[in-house]
């Protein structure tokens, strides 16, 4: 976070969340890569959430975390993915007056305005942490490799994303190929466990293959997978339940 870096670190500074001495001594080792905001969060003595948390009250907006939020496909689909990685923004909500975007620097206004005009429509801004802003767009507008490696992440190590096989019926039905798959069923699942999820639908429709989670006893329509892998997808479903049909 280097813009308007010593701006920053005065805020910082004056919210007693970091010392001069801690700021003189991270800039002493600034290495022509990260800045000194950077070199605190990478000592520890700072994180990135309280430091977009800080800013967000400074330019009086409201902060959220938005890797707790289930966000809707017809949200998402507001912004285009190219569009959401130049700006590192993330659509959340439909608001009073305009879209619900999430952003990680507060204090960058330009960006903000060169997004509204590019969409031509009002914004209503509010701020999370940059970490969250990449795990988010990895999350909704990447490839289920890179989403499937950020709820391992998030969830631990230890979890099973079904990626490692051994010998047997099922190390026979994937192969190098069937990989992707497997990491899009088993974010899948993941997804909903972390959404608390009661049960999920899978619904094959005419020209798109929905899928919804009951949350909270209401259906709620999540990204859906691209139709042409509608089969790969249940066929995936029906080896790991062993007797489940598919008809």
């Amino acid at each position: 976070m280097q813009h308007n870096e010593e701006y920053v670190l005065r805020v910082l500074e004056d919210g007693g969340l970091v010392t001069r001495h801690q700021t003189d001594s991270a800039r002493s080792r600034l290495n022509g890569e990260l800045g000194v905001v950077d070199v605190l969060i990478e000592d520890g003595i700072l994180s990135d959430a309280e430091v977009s948390r800080t800013l967000a009250a400074q330019a009086h907006m409201d902060w959220i975390d938005i890797s707790s939020m289930v966000i809707p496909p017809q949200v998402i689909s507001q912004i285009r993915g190219e569009d959401a990685r130049r700006f590192k923004v993330i659509p959340v909500s439909f608001g009073e007056t305009g879209l619900v975007v999430a952003v990680g620097n507060p204090l960058d206004i330009d960006t903000m305005d060169s997004l509204s005009f590019l969409l031509q429509r009002e914004l209503e801004l509010v701020c999370t942490s940059p970490k969250k802003i990449r795990e988010a767009l990895i999350k909704y507008y990447g490839t289920a490799d890179e989403a499937a490696d950020v709820l391992q992440k998030k969830i631990g190590e230890d979890i099973d994303l079904g990626l490692e096989f051994g010998e047997g019926a099922e190390a026979a039905a994937v192969d190098e190929a069937d990989a992707p798959i497997v990491r899009l069923v088993s974010m899948l699942l993941i997804e909903a466990h972390r959404a608390g999820a009661s049960d999920i639908h899978l619904e094959p429709l005419d020209k798109k293959f929905r899928v919804r989670f009951r949350i909270d006893g209401v259906l709620q329509e999540m990204q859906a997978p691209p139709k042409r892998l509608q089969s790969a997808i249940l066929s995936r479903l029906k080896i790991m339940t062993g007797s489940m049909s598919i008809a």
